[in-house]
This record gives C-alpha cells, structure tokens and sequence, in this order.
C-alpha cells in the first residue's frame, strides 16, 4: 500500500524564544543562560524534539513513503493525503486535526515523551516505526472520534472541535449570564462560564472542573458550568450532562463582551450580546491512529 502523507513538526518552545524580539523572551533566554530552575527543561525538551523529529524523517524516507514535511500549522483543510502525522505534544495534534478532513487519518507523535503528557499521541520516536507499519498494513485501525460543530448563530465556526469550548466572559473577572439549553429543559444561569467538551477532551479541562469522563470513542459530548452562583434562596437546576449524537445544546449570550475559545487559548470567536451559540457533534470525526491498549 502507498501512503501519502503530511508531516507537520512542532516549532518548539526554544525556536520561537529565540525568534522572538520581545523583552520577555529575552528574559527567558538569560535565565536560561544562568540554569535558572523555572525555565529548565526547555533546552533538554527541544533536544529531544530535534531527536525525535530526525528519527521520524529517518523512518519515513528508508520506509519509501511519500512524505511532504512542515514547520507551519495548515491553515486550510489538508487535501490529497492519507496520513497526517502530528511531530509535537497534545497542542501540536490539537492544531493540526482542526485542518484533517475527508477520511485522513492523523497519527500523533510525542516528540518529548519525557517533557509531554501525550494523551492524544499513538507513537513516540521509539515506537514510530512499528505504529507507522502496523497503519500501512492495515494492523492498526484508526480509532474514530468524534468532533463537535460549534455556530455562532447562523455562522458555523471553521474548525471541527477535537478537545473542548469554552464559553465565557472576556474579562475573567466578570460574571457570565447566559441561557442555557439542552434536550431536558433550559435554565438562566450565571457562572464563571460553560465547558463543553468531546470525549477526548474529557479528560482534561473538563475533568478537572469535576465534570464526566467519557470514553475515547463514546458518540457523545458533554458540558459542565464553571463556579456557577445562585442567588439566595435559589438553586441552579442543572451543572452537567451528557449528550448524545443527535442532541443539541445552546448557550444563548446574555452579557456584552463573551467568546468562544477553541481547543484552548489560540482560537477565539466573539459571541455578542443576544447571539445563540449552538453545538452539536460534527458528522466528520477525527480518525486517530493510536492503539486501543493506550487507553
């Protein structure tokens, strides 16, 4: 089987210090000079990036597949390819799976094992080949999972979801009003602001607000309020629930100056006062190389 495939390296925090003119980078930088320990580990991290991203490009030429390489995060829907392989941490799979359409599959390389959680990773270097190999004999299935679709009123946002959106204030500081409504009724609340999350965001943001973990290939999604506040001699009815593929959940802006923030802080939609934001499960999973023993 010939496989084609994207290969999109992470550009790592060390790179982008010193390509950075700002004086908090330069800080960084002389702090890293003098071994200062709230900056250790950012050299040894991109070493062993540097390694890891040498032994992928390594495998992948003496392997004979056809292989385009990038520093850059795709700005539109990757076309033409079989695989897509993410050489990064959680934020690098994260990022490029917003541009992973028609079928492609991506597999996610931790490229710092040692530094890097990797939750939505299948491979490190070490185990590169043997994870590339099992794909391109169809061995290993890609696990299909599900994406949310996310409106702000009649506009749908470009990118599918992989992880989780945040609905909140602009200013952390300020209470966030809003309706909420779900398939089992529908509430005014006022809270610090709503998670809402696929099941392989669950495990993250979600969860340590103390919302569900659902599992990796669950048709479901979920959302839970952050610090919600009831007026005296009120209770908010609902804080979390679980919703299934044909549900939908709205959150209607009652606040000037809210967004939306997508699959963490680099992603950001405005939602004006009034406007509804509607989310419901994409009908264009994600299909994610990774073996099921991972968990």
């Amino acid at each position: 089987m010939t496989t084609r495939a994207l290969v999109v390296m992470k550009r790592t925090a060390l790179s982008r210090l010193k390509q950075s003119p700002d004086a908090g980078s330069r800080r960084m930088l002389e702090l890293m000079a003098e071994a200062d320990e709230s900056v250790a580990g950012i050299r040894a991290a991109h070493m062993e990036h540097v390694a890891s991203v040498d032994r992928v490009r390594e495998t992948l030429r003496r392997l004979e597949v056809d292989f385009k390489e990038t520093h850059d995060l795709p700005k539109r829907p990757i076309k033409d390819v079989d695989l897509v392989i993410a050489v990064g941490g959680d934020g690098t799979a994260l990022a490029v799976s917003h541009a992973v359409r028609d079928g492609a599959a991506l597999l996610a390389v931790n490229s710092a094992p040692s530094f890097s959680v990797g939750h939505l990773t299948g491979a490190t270097a070490e185990t590169f080949e043997e994870r590339l190999l099992e794909f391109m004999k169809g061995k290993l299935r890609p696990l299909t999972v599900q994406r949310l679709n996310v409106r702000i009123g009649r506009r749908a946002l470009p990118e599918p979801v992989l992880n989780d959106v945040l609905f909140c204030a602009d200013n952390p500081a300020l209470m966030t009003r809003y309706k909420l409504t779900w398939p089992d009724g529908e509430e005014l609340q006022r809270s610090s602001g709503v998670w809402v999350s696929t099941p392989a965001g669950s495990t993250g943001a979600l969860a340590s607000a103390g919302g569900p973990i659902l599992p990796l290939t669950a048709r479901q999604f979920a959302f839970y309020v952050r610090e919600p506040y009831s007026p005296p001699g009120e209770t908010l009815r609902v804080r979390s629930a679980v919703l299934v593929k044909e549900d939908v959940l709205h959150i209607e802006c009652r606040i000037h100056g809210a967004s939306v923030f997508i699959d963490g802080s680099h992603r950001v939609h405005e939602v004006p006062f009034g406007e509804t934001v509607s989310f419901t499960l994409d009908d264009r999973p994600l299909y994610l190389v990774r073996p099921p023993h991972l968990g």
